[in-house]
C-alpha cells in the first residue's frame, strides 16, 4: 500500500499550480481530437425517456412511486441537458450537472429489476442525455437480482469517468477536475431523488473491480480498445424510492457476483486518437478501491448514525425532501456565472442561508465517512460582516486540529448574529480581495463575487487511514460542497462559480499551513451574476 500511497502524494504534488509554472498541459487546443460530448452504445436498444421535470408534482404526497414517469423525472432533474446556448454561430449545450469546462467526464449506468411500473427488463441500461433516454446494455438474471435482497422499489446506479474528456484540456490535473465532477453528480442526482422524496445512499464497499465485472463482465472495463477513450467506474448508489435510508449490508457480496447478459454492443469512438498522461494513469492505478467490510464505521463508530434501517422517532420521510424544496424548481435552472458585479452585496441572512446548505447533514447522498473538507471564507461584501478572512467549520471537532496547524496569530471569533449550528469564525480582518483573486490563478472573478471559498481537507491522515483510493472520495466531497453552493445560491437570488484552477500552496502559505496535513482542493465563488447580452438562450431539446 505504502507505493500507492507515494503515487498519489506524488501525482497531488506534480499536479499543483504555481504562479510561476503551471502543472502540465497539452499547450494548446487540439480541436482535431476534441472529444465527443456522448457516450453512446452502437446498435443498443434505445429506450425514450419523458421529459417531464418537477412543474407537474407540486403538492403531490412524498415520496412518488416508482414508475417510468417519475424515474423519467429523476433523470431529466439530475444529469440531463438544461439549455443550449448560442453566440456567433456557435452553439453548445448545457446539462444539470455541473462540469470543469463543460466537459462532462461522468456517465451514469441503471441496474435496474424491472416490474411493471418501470415497464424495463431486469437488465443494465446507460443513461444517455444527449436524447433522454435510456441505452439497454445487457440482461440481468432476475434470481441473481432477488439475491441482492433490495428493499422492493430500489434501483442502483454506477457512475464512471472518462478521464480523455477533461484532460484533453486540462492535461494532467485533470484526474481532479474528474473527481470534482463526480462530486457535482452525486448531489445533483441526490437532490433530484429528494425532490421524489426518495433517498439515495453511496455503497462505497464497493470495489473497483467488483464495479468493473458488473458492468462490462471483466476487470479492465472498457480500456480494451484505447481509441474509444478508456472509461473507469467509481462508484454505486442505491436508490430507495420508499423515502427510508436502508442498511444494504447483506446483500453486498451478492450484487458483486452479479452476472449480466452482454449484448455484442461497442462504445463510440470519442476522439480520432486519445493522448495518454502518464500522471493520470499512474493516480487512476493508484485509487482502485479494493473490496472493503463496514470501514467507516470500524474507524468511526459515531458515523452509524448517519445512516439508519428507520428514520428516528416522530420523522416523517416527506420532511427531508420538503426542507430543500425549494430547490426543486431551480435544478434545471442552475448556471455557471461567467462575470461578477464588484459592486453588489449580500444580505447576512443569505449568506448565513447559503452556507447552512453546505452542511454534512444537508448531503444527499449522505457521505458515511467523518466530514473532512472546511471552508476558508474570503468575505468581501456581506452586510453586517466585517471584510476579511473567516472559516466554516463543516466538522466542529475540526476547530483544535486547524488551529494547531494555522497562523497562530488568527483571531478565531465567532461573529455577532452568527445562528446556532453554524460554526463561523473570523481569522482575520481586511480587504481578502487581492487575495482571492491571486490565489485563483489571478481570475477576477474571485474578488467580485460577495465572497469567495477554499475548501481546506484534512490529507494525509485520512488516505493513510483508509487507502489512497480515499483520495478520490476528498474530491468527491468538494464537489458536493460545490452543488450545495450552486444550488443555494440560486435560491437566494445569487450565482455561483467553481474554480478549479488555483496556487494550492500559496493559499497553504496565507493560512499558516504547512506539509501534507491539509490541503486546498477546490475554490469557489458566489455574487450577482453580470449576463452576457451577446448569449442566446435555446431550449436544452430541440
Amino acid at each position: 500500500m505504502s507505493g500507492q500511497l507515494d503515487r498519489i502524494i506524488a501525482y497531488h504534488r506534480e499536479t499543483k499550480h504555481h504562479p510561476n509554472r503551471m502543472a502540465r498541459g497539452p499547450g494548446r487546443m487540439d480541436w482535431a481530437n476534441q472529444p465527443h460530448p456522448y457516450r453512446s452504445y452502437e446498435g443498443a436498444e434505445r429506450i425514450a425517456l419523458d421529459r417531464l421535470g418537477f412543474e407537474g408534482i407540486s403538492g403531490q404526497p412524498r415520496p412518488l412511486s416508482l414508475n417510468r414517469e417519475n424515474l423519467s423525472r429523476f433523470f431529466f432533474e439530475s444529469l440531463a441537458l438544461s439549455a443550449r446556448k448560442a453566440v456567433a454561430g456557435s452553439e453548445w449545450s448545457l446539462r444539470v450537472n455541473p462540469s470543469s469546462g463543460n466537459l462532462h467526464p461522468t456517465e451514469c449506468y441503471l441496474l435496474a429489476g424491472g416490474g411493471e411500473r418501470l415497464d424495463l427488463s431486469s437488465g443494465i441500461y446507460h443513461y444517455q442525455p444527449k436524447d433522454h433516454s435510456l441505452e439497454f446494455l445487457a440482461g440481468l438474471d432476475d434470481e441473481g437480482w432477488q439475491s441482492i435482497h433490495l428493499p422492493p422499489g430500489a434501483l442502483l446506479l454506477i457512475l464512471t469517468s472518462i478521464h480523455w474528456r477533461e484532460s484533453w484540456k486540462y492535461g494532467a490535473r485533470a484526474f481532479r477536475y474528474c473527481m470534482l465532477d463526480l462530486g457535482h453528480a452525486l448531489a445533483a442526482a441526490g437532490e433530484s431523488a429528494r425532490c421524489l422524496g426518495w433517498e439515495m445512499a453511496l455503497l462505497d464497499d464497493m470495489g473497483t473491480e467488483d464495479l468493473s465485472r458488473i458492468l462490462w463482465n471483466g476487470p479492465e472495463g472498457l480500456d480494451a480498445d484505447l481509441r474509444s477513450g478508456a472509461e473507469r467506474p467509481d462508484l454505486m448508489l442505491t436508490l430507495f424510492s420508499d423515502g427510508r435510508a436502508h442498511r444494504v449490508v447483506e446483500g453486498l457480496a451478492s450484487i458483486a457476483k452479479l452476472r449480466s447478459r452482454s449484448l455484442p454492443l461497442r462504445p463510440n469512438i470519442l476522439s480520432p486518437s486519445i493522448i495518454p498522461w502518464q500522471e493520470i494513469d499512474m493516480v487512476s492505478r493508484a485509487a482502485r478501491k479494493p473490496a472493503t467490510s463496514d470501514i467507516y464505521h470500524r474507524s468511526h463508530p459515531m458515523a452509524e448514525k448517519m445512516l439508519q434501517d428507520e428514520p428516528g422517532e416522530g420523522s416523517d420521510p416527506s420532511r427531508k425532501a420538503d426542507s430543500s424544496s425549494h430547490y426543486c424548481h431551480l435544478l434545471r435552472h442552475r448556471r455557471s456565472a461567467q462575470a461578477m458585479d464588484a459592486r453588489a452585496m449580500m444580505p447576512l441572512e443569505s449568506f448565513h442561508s447559503i452556507l447552512k446548505a453546505t452542511l454534512p447533514e444537508r448531503a444527499n447522498p449522505a457521505l458515511p465517512w467523518r466530514p473532512q473538507v472546511n471552508l476558508v471564507l474570503f468575505v468581501h461584501r456581506v452586510e453586517g460582516m466585517e471584510r476579511g478572512l473567516y472559516i466554516l467549520l463543516r466538522d466542529g471537532s475540526s476547530k483544535r486540529e486547524l488551529k494547531e496547524a494555522m497562523d497562530p496569530d488568527f483571531l478565531w471569533e465567532r461573529p455577532s448574529r452568527t445562528p446556532a449550528g453554524l460554526q463561523l469564525h473570523q481569522l482575520a480582518a481586511g480587504d481578502g480581495r487581492l487575495a482571492a483573486r491571486e490565489s485563483s490563478c489571478r481570475q477576477d472573478i474571485a474578488a467580485d463575487g460577495c465572497f469567495a471559498a477554499a475548501m481546506i481537507s484534512r490529507f494525509e491522515e485520512p488516505i493513510a487511514e483508509y487507502g489512497p483510493w480515499f483520495y478520490s472520495r476528498l474530491y468527491w466531497e468538494c464537489g458536493l460542497i460545490g452543488q450545495a453552493l450552486y444550488l443555494s445560491s440560486e435560491a437566494e437570488g445569487f450565482r455561483g462559480c467553481g474554480i478549479g484552477c488555483f496556487f494550492d500552496d500559496m493559499v497553504h502559505s496565507m493560512l499558516g499551513l504547512s506539509g501534507l496535513g491539509h490541503q486546498d482542493l477546490y475554490h469557489f465563488t458566489v455574487g450577482r451574476a453580470l449576463i452576457d447580452p451577446r448569449l442566446i438562450d435555446l431550449p436544452s431539446y430541440g
